[in-house]
Formats: structure tokens, C-alpha cells, sequence
């Protein structure tokens, strides 16, 4: 073999034992880019994992949505993410912004409102990938403020088959496109959040339903309690507003006038938002607010009481007529034709106006509100706070069904009380003055006989007290019996005891309450309150005497006291008062006085003015 055969010999041999060489490093290339890629895919794997149970721990839905928009932009390295929730009217109704300092939501002329690319997905619930916002025919730009983005992924959140929101990713931190991987991860997520939201809804929902069931049973122990209607519906919108979070709850019932409603319950406004609580931080900014003029404390005082329109084309009408429940945002200038002015000075928002009893007869309204800068109350919360509206008037008229009949049970027994005492003791007390004044005359001796008249003159004051007594028991009064002229009458005496030392002597006769009208008994309690105080200030009497009586349409006063008289030359300012007071309604003033024996003041007006 030639020199030149045995160099090429070796040649040929160095080459065919290169090439395994070559194809083992391209092997070995390819190993350990497929293991990148298996480590790469493991580890998004497990990211996914460790999503799933981030946004699986905790049931409280305000939280959870928040927690999702995070995991999610974390999940596909967004440099911005959101989660818009779809509301009952099919348009957005919430959104959740991730990756914006409060500078920049500050900076943003207005919120997203669904329309655009956002509005695309709520129409076509399906993913979307894009290169460049920009491009798609569907683009409307950017609110003013708004900054700049480009790459785009969108995937909706399903629960079952209604599509509850849409997570929107834009922008890979590393400045690449989203990819298919991206897409695949972010769906799974989004399958999961579905998951996760259907079970904190539910468990609102059982929370709720425990609420309410607690509420409606601690409402009906208080109604058999004996408590008071008021009392009741101050405790029906405490609960109200519990459950339904609301910041203000009013009961409204019917008026003065067919159109219009008196408020019975105010309980709220609260006090300003948390801007802690994540259910608040929805939007950047508070668009609304209470008049700057005046506080939310000086607008609910004196609330109780205000009269509310209630039109047939007004917000509170169509409710209270209609007989359904209506939800609905004040701010937005929503619901009806006037009658909501007292709602958007407070700077309220979502408002569900509610029946206060059956559709087909309703008692009146219970409004719930809540901030402007707050989420609409829950579809689902509606039949369940109409039920709980529904049974707490059905209680409420029970209640006040049970308060009429022991009413009526007591009149009864007045009633009874009455005539037992007109029928039996009167008539025996009578019949024994007669036998006495027939007996006194065959009486010899003068000090008998005089103690025997003394002892009918005490019957007769008997008997008219108990007329009085009697007229007293007949008289009703839908206020109580504190409105009633005798008693107040008896208040004042009463109350007299301190200053003079003893207990004065009263003598009603006649149908006080119900003969003398509210004008006549204001001048009748500040007479005797000037003549009581005038005896205890001057008079150093030891027995007081006072009758008020009512016959042939007069009332007439008399006071009577044991004391000094009353002084030549003294001012008679309290008796001046008196008399032109019994001038003012056309009566008249007498006084008679003894030195050392005491004073008599007469002070007689017409019943009636």
C-alpha cells in the first residue's frame, strides 16, 4: 500500500468515526432542550396547582374575586390584568383591576363600561388572543389617562352554563405575545374560578337564608312578646340592612294622602366607606358624594317622620302599587319619575326598594341603599328579602291584630266596670243618703244630726267622683292615657304635693276628655299649675280643694285653700294671667278671699272654642 492510499485510508476512517459524535451532541441538544421544556411545563404545572388551591381557600366572595385577578395575572406574567362580572342586565357591572398604582386609576378618565374588546367577550363568550389591541376591528381605544397596552388575552368564567365575568390579561411582562400554553392555563384557571365562585355564592346564600331564618324567628318572639309595632319595625330594617349590607334602610307606610308615604323607620346613613374593604375599591375613584353642604348625620335627623311621593311614575309608587321589587341605581338618574331626591342627597347609588307585605296588598315600602361607590345588591338577595319583607308585615299585622283585641278586651271590661258601678253602687249609695236624710229628721240631738248631714254631703262627693270615674272608664284614646285631660289634670295635682307639703283634694265631674277640645285644656292645666303654685308660694294653707267640672257646655275650675287669703294692695300678676286667659275664651274670673280663712278661685270657659 502506497503512502498516499494509507493517508486516505485514515482519513476516511476519522471521518466515519466523527459523525456519531455530531449526531450524539445534536441528541444531547435536543435531551436536555426537551427536559427545559418538561421543567418549564412542570413548573407552570404547578403554578396552575397552586392557583387552583389560592383561589379555592376562603368562601367570601368579595375577596375571592380580587384573589382570582391576582392569581390569574400572576399565572401568564401579565404586566395588567382584570376580572369584569357581568351583571343581570348582561352588561358589566363590576370591575377589578390588577397591576394600577392608585396614581394611575386616579389618572383614568373613566372605567371600563364593557364596550370594545371587553364588550366582544361579553357578546362572544369565547377566548380571545391578540397580537396588538389595536388592530382588531372591535377596538375603541383607550379612556384618556388610560395606559398604553398592547398584547391581549381574554377568557371567560363559566358557572355551569351562565357565564358569570371575563379575565383580561394584557401585556407579558417580557414583551413576547401570549401564547397557546398561556391560553390553556388561563382557561383551567378560569374553570376553576367558576368552581371556586359557584361555592362562595352558595354559601352567601346559606348564610343568608341562616340570617334571615335567625332574623324572622328573634322578629316573631318579639312580636309575642308584647313589643311594641315600633319597635318591630326598627328591628325588621336592622336586620334588613344587616343582610342585604346595605347603608341605609327606610320603612315607608301609607300618609296623610293616597299619593304619598310617611317614613316610620330611618336606620343609616353609615358612616364613609372602608377603603379597605375590597368590595369598595371597584372603580378608581368615588364618583359620588353627599352634598357638600351637608353632613350625612344633619341630613337623617329628623328623617322619621318625612313624607315620601309615592306616584304612580315614581320609584317608590311603582312598588308600593305594583306589588314587585325593584333594584335600581339613583345615580345614574334610574327608576322612576321623581321621589328619590332624599336617596341621591345622601350620595347613594344601588338602591332595591322592596314591598312591605304581600303584592297584593302591601303595607308600604322598605328601600334599601347602599353608596354610590358600591356593587349592586345580588339578584338572588331580591326573593329573599321580599320573603323576609313579606312575613315580618304578616307578623306585624298579627301583632297589631292581637294589640286590637286585648284592646277591645279591656274596653270591655271598662265597660263593665262602668256599668256595675252606674248600675249597683251608685244606686246603693243613693239609696242609703235618702234613708239617711230621712232619718235625720227624727234625730233630736243637733250634733248627731249634724254629722249625720256631714256624712251625706261626703256620699254625694262619692257619688260624683265615681260619676267621674265612670265617664273616665267610657272614654277611649287611640294615644294613651297620658293624652287624656284627667290625667293630666291628676299629673299636675300630683305633682303639686312636693311644693305644698300635703296631697291637695281632687274632684272631676263630667266627660272631661271627651267634652273640652285641646285648646280649652292647655289655658284649663296652665290656670290651675299658675293657682297651685300661687298657694304654695303665699297662701301657708294646710288643705287645698280642686274640682274641675264639665256641664251645660262649660268646663269650670275651682281652688280652694285653707290658708291667709289673699292681702289688700298684693300683685296679682299669676290671677291677671288667668283672667285673660279666661278672656281669651270668652269666660270668666272670680275670686272670693277671707282673711285668715283662705281664697276660692272660680275660673269658668266654654267646653269648645
Amino acid at each position: 500500500m502506497s503512502e498516499t492510499d494509507g493517508s486516505r485510508a485514515l482519513h476516511t476512517e476519522q471521518d466515519r468515526l466523527s459523525l456519531p459524535e455530531v449526531r450524539l451532541d445534536d441528541l444531547l441538544d435536543e435531551v436536555r432542550s426537551r427536559m427545559s421544556m418538561i421543567s418549564a411545563t412542570q413548573e407552570r404545572i404547578r403554578t396552575l396547582l397552586e392557583a387552583v388551591v389560592s383561589i379555592g381557600e376562603g368562601l367570601d366572595l368579595d375577596p375571592l374575586l380580587v384573589r382570582i385577578a391576582e392569581t390569574a395575572t400572576s399565572l401568564v406574567d401579565a404586566r395588567y390584568g382584570a376580572l369584569g362580572v357581568i351583571g343581570p342586565d348582561g352588561d358589566m357591572s363590576r370591575f377589578i383591576p390588577v397591576g394600577l398604582s392608585e396614581h394611575e386609576i386616579s389618572c383614568i378618565d373613566h372605567w371600563p363600561r364593557g364596550e370594545g374588546i371587553l364588550g366582544l367577550l361579553i357578546k362572544e363568550p369565547e377566548s380571545l388572543r391578540l397580537k396588538d389591541v389595536a388592530e382588531h376591528p372591535e377596538s375603541r381605544g383607550f379612556p384618556e389617562g388610560h395606559p398604553p397596552m398592547h398584547t391581549f388575552l381574554g377568557v371567560p368564567i363559566r358557572i355551569r352554563d351562565q357565564v358569570f365575568g371575563n379575565l383580561y390579561m394584557t401585556d407579558k411582562r417580557d414583551g413576547s405575545e401570549f401564547t397557546g400554553d398561556d391560553e390553556l392555563l388561563l382557561r383551567a384557571l378560569a374553570t376553576a374560578a367558576g368552581t371556586a365562585i359557584e361555592n362562595a355564592q352558595l354559601f352567601a346564600e346559606s348564610r343568608s337564608r341562616e340570617t334571615w331564618l335567625n332574623a324572622s324567628g328573634h322578629i316573631t318572639t318579639t312580636l309575642l312578646s308584647g313589643a311594641p309595632p315600633e319597635e318591630v319595625l326598627r328591628l325588621v330594617a336592622q336586620r334588613a340592612q344587616s343582610m342585604a349590607r346595605a347603608d341605609l334602610a327606610v320603612i315607608a307606610m301609607p300618609g296623610e294622602t293616597p299619593e304619598t308615604l310617611t317614613v316610620r323607620v330611618w336606620e343609616g346613613p353609615a358612616g364613609p366607606a372602608n377603603p379597605a374593604d375590597p368590595a369598595r375599591t371597584t372603580g378608581p375613584t368615588d364618583r359620588g358624594s353627599a352634598s357638600p353642604d351637608a353632613s350625612l348625620d344633619e341630613l337623617s335627623t329628623g328623617a322619621r317622620g318625612e313624607t315620601l311621593s309615592c306616584a304612580a311614575r315614581t320609584l317608590l309608587g311603582r312598588v308600593y302599587l305594583g306589588g314587585q321589587p325593584l333594584q335600581t341605581d339613583v345615580s345614574l338618574g334610574e327608576g322612576g319619575d321623581g321621589g328619590t331626591e332624599f336617596l341621591t342627597r345622601l350620595g347613594m347609588g344601588p338602591v332595591l326598594v322592596l314591598p312591605f307585605g304581600p303584592p297584593d296588598g302591601a303595607r308600604g315600602v322598605l328601600v334599601l341603599a347602599r353608596e354610590n361607590s358600591r356593587p349592586d345588591f345580588r339578584s338572588s338577595w331580591s326573593s329573599m328579602l321580599s320573603s323576609f319583607a313579606n312575613q315580618a308585615a304578616v307578623a306585624l299585622e298579627l301583632a297589631e291584630a292581637r294589640l286590637d283585641s286585648e284592646r277591645l278586651s279591656v274596653l270591655e271590661d271598662r265597660d263593665r266596670i262602668a256599668r256595675d258601678l252606674h248600675d249597683t253602687v251608685i244606686q246603693r249609695l243613693y239609696a242609703t243618703a235618702i234613708t239617711l236624710m230621712g232619718t235625720v229628721r227624727r234625730i233630736e240631738d243637733s250634733t248627731s244630726a249634724s254629722r249625720v248631714r256631714n256624712a251625706v254631703d261626703d256620699m254625694d262627693d262619692t257619688i260624683r267622683q265615681i260619676r267621674s270615674t265612670i265617664f273616665a272608664l267610657q272614654s277611649s284614646s287611640e294615644e294613651g292615657d297620658g293624652s287624656w285631660l284627667r290625667s293630666k289634670v291628676l299629673d299636675l295635682v300630683n305633682g303639686a304635693s312636693e311644693a305644698l307639703g300635703f296631697s291637695p283634694r281632687l274632684l272631676t265631674q263630667g266627660p272631661l276628655d271627651n267634652a273640652v277640645d285641646e285648646r280649652t285644656g292647655e289655658h284649663l292645666l296652665a290656670v290651675l299649675r299658675e293657682l297651685l303654685s300661687n298657694v304654695s308660694r303665699h297662701a301657708g294653707a294646710t288643705a287645698v280643694d280642686v274640682e274641675v267640672a264639665v256641664a251645660d257646655g262649660s268646663v269650670t275650675l275651682r281652688v280652694r285653700d285653707d290658708g291667709c287669703g289673699i292681702p289688700e294692695g298684693a300683685a296679682r300678676s299669676g290671677l291677671c294671667n288667668a283672667s285673660a286667659r279666661a278672656e281669651e275664651l270668652s269666660g270668666s274670673l272670680s275670686v272670693v278671699s277671707e282673711p285668715g280663712r283662705g281664697a276660692s278661685v272660680e275660673w269658668s270657659v266654654p267646653a269648645r272654642c
